[in-house]
């Protein structure tokens, strides 16, 4: 019998390290670990994200990057293309920390508002938006629905984009950049 107590004990252990992670992260927020609930840029308001095991239940996003660049969507970010959702976060213990302040996140299932014209995620070549006259803040759109136009780039001032009628500059809140975008047929400025 000396011998069983070490094998169900090394059994024990086995099974313990086969089992999914389900446990949330501690310390620092860092890219790899997993957040609840799934994203998209802009609807974070009401929401409380917090981090999960990835193999939980309630897993829902994926942290790609750490960046302390652009929580609006409004300007270019530091943040992956393929970013669902920017979520803010504070991990400064309550001393000042600039460095590290919003999490990039990339949900684990579709849907992927980030994705290049599904009407979600940071705004880049590709992407479709509501008329901005008609709306106090710039909306991405889903492309496969009426939209005002497409983007075509971000540039450094409004002089800097396509010049021309089927073009217009859309200058961000708070921003020097503006968006360059190509109308849709028979949108006008």
């Amino acid at each position: 019998m000396a011998v069983a107590a070490p094998v169900v004990i090394l059994l024990l252990i086995v099974v313990a390290n086969l089992l999914p992670n389900t446990s949330a992260p501690t310390g620092e927020w860092k890219a790899g670990q997993c957040v609840s609930p799934a994203g998209q840029v802009g609807d974070q308001e009401g929401k409380a994200f917090h981090r999960v095991g990835c193999d939980a239940s309630d897993a829902a996003a994926k942290i790609t990057k750490m960046t302390s660049a652009g929580l609006t969507g409004l300007e270019p970010t530091d943040c992956p293309d393929d970013t669902d959702a920017m979520v803010k976060v504070d991990q400064s213990g309550g001393h000042l920390d600039l460095t590290h302040n919003v999490a990039c996140i990339r949900n684990i299932k579709a849907p992927h508002p980030g994705d290049v014209g599904q009407g979600g995620g940071l705004f880049r070549a590709g992407d479709c938006i509501s008329d901005p006259a008609a709306s106090s803040s710039l909306k991405e759109v889903p492309c496969a629905q009426s939209h005002w136009g497409t983007v075509v780039r971000w540039a450094d001032s409004a002089s800097a984009c396509p010049q021309g009628a089927d073009y217009d500059a859309v200058r961000t809140l708070g921003g020097s950049r503006a968006l360059c975008v190509r109308r849709a047929s028979g949108q006008t400025s």
